[in-house]
């Protein structure tokens, strides 16, 4: 899961969390970034919904569970 930082202007760092997926472009003949959903901050986010999500997503992609 990629983290995106910035620098706000008292000089403290945000990072926010996102979903992100590599695709192939073919004209520029590299991958690109593709951002599938933004969790907001990482400082503000609910960990328990992300693990939720995780393993709502393990399950979905292992049919043998």
């Amino acid at each position: 899961m990629p983290k995106v930082t910035r620098k706000n202007k008292d000089g403290t760092t945000v990072a926010y969390l996102q979903l992100a997926h590599n695709e192939w472009d073919p004209k520029v003949k590299y991958a690109k970034t593709k951002v599938i959903d933004s969790f907001g901050r990482e400082d503000e986010v609910d960990r328990a919904v992300l693990e939720r999500l995780a393993k709502s997503i393990s399950r979905f992609l292992s049919p043998d569970s």
